[in-house]
């Protein structure tokens, strides 16, 4: 009688031997975090020309935002009546504009309110459309629905309208034109998080952590989250490219950074009177706004193929 107690006993133990493996079918701990961080560090990124010059211009671009107001002296606001439009001059190697402002400074301390509204209301886009998106797809049922609902609702309208109608509505702006398109530009990263977090919460290791008594929020943070990191990182910063361009539309329709302070899409729209007279008023302030966005498309890609799980051994 004790021997068979004892393997009824050994049964159960038996039978939850295998248990642990659920766990290591997922990820280890880390394992996607150690991925990005060392694809980031150049050992799978820039492979090809493109990528490498694409990740250098997005740098350079970024530098001229940062310290070129510290190494261009020349006032961008100061007017000098003696040298309107002119081509170019000792004291202005690009030239002036209309009022006689340098056209260089105006150009490089314009670089910093387009990146800052973009990096900006690019952040605010990630956060809102990852948090939606985690929830949405590690909930499921109801919650799921309702917030799905609403995403595919504020998807039915063109971004751009849906850009316009906010910035409109609060008022011209940088603080405006910033919230107007992180929520325009949120619904398409929520779409995309909901589907990666509801194909990782299916998985063994989700699983397991559940049956362990992990709670939601730490789940989502700490294994959800590292490993949907990738895709996502790369549809954020091709979402830059897209704020980009939203930002320097909204202020050549004057609802955007409000003069005088210099920003590259007003500049275009002050210098297509002098198109044909002064080209270099629109070509300089708009090839720097499409190699920005450029950039960003390319580096957007090149992450993507980086941080792809299917191409990592």
């Amino acid at each position: 009688m004790s021997e068979t107690g004892a393997a009824v006993d050994a049964a159960p133990a038996r039978a939850a031997a295998p248990a642990p493996a659920a766990r290591a079918s997922g990820p280890p701990p880390g394992a996607s975090r150690r991925r990005i961080l060392g694809a980031l560090r150049g050992r799978r990124v820039a492979r090809s020309w493109p990528a490498l010059l694409a990740w250098l211009l997005l740098a350079g671009l970024l530098l001229v935002a940062l310290l070129g107001p510290l190494l261009v002296q020349a006032d961008p606001l100061r007017q000098t009546s003696s040298e309107l439009l002119a081509p170019g001059s000792p004291g202005h190697p690009l030239g002036t504009d209309d009022l006689g402002r340098d056209e260089l400074a105006r150009l490089v301390h314009g670089a910093r309110p387009l990146l800052l509204v973009s990096f900006t209301a690019t952040a605010l886009a990630a956060c809102v459309g990852a948090l939606v998106g985690l929830v949405a797809g590690y909930a499921g049922g109801v919650v799921e629905q309702v917030l799905m609902r609403l995403v595919d609702l504020a998807l039915a309208f063109p971004s751009v309208l849906l850009v316009i109608l906010l910035v409109a509505a609060a008022g011209p702006g940088t603080v405006s034109l910033i919230l107007g398109i992180g929520i325009s530009l949120a619904p398409g990263l929520a779409r995309l998080a909901r589907t990666l977090t509801a194909r990782e919460a299916a998985k063994d290791y989700v699983v397991a952590c559940r049956l362990g008594g992990t709670g939601a929020p730490r789940i989502l943070v700490r294994e959800v989250l590292p490993n949907i990191g990738g895709p996502l990182l790369a549809q954020v910063v091709m979402t830059l490219s897209i704020a980009a361009g939203f930002a320097a539309g909204l202020s050549y329709l004057g609802l955007g950074i409000q003069p005088p302070q210099p920003d590259w899409g007003y500049m275009v729209q002050a210098g297509q009177e002098f198109l044909f007279s002064a080209p270099r008023l629109v070509v300089l302030p708009a090839t720097l706004t499409l190699l920005f966005v450029v950039a960003c498309n390319f580096v957007g890609d090149d992450l993507r193929d980086a941080l792809d799980p299917r191409g990592t051994a």
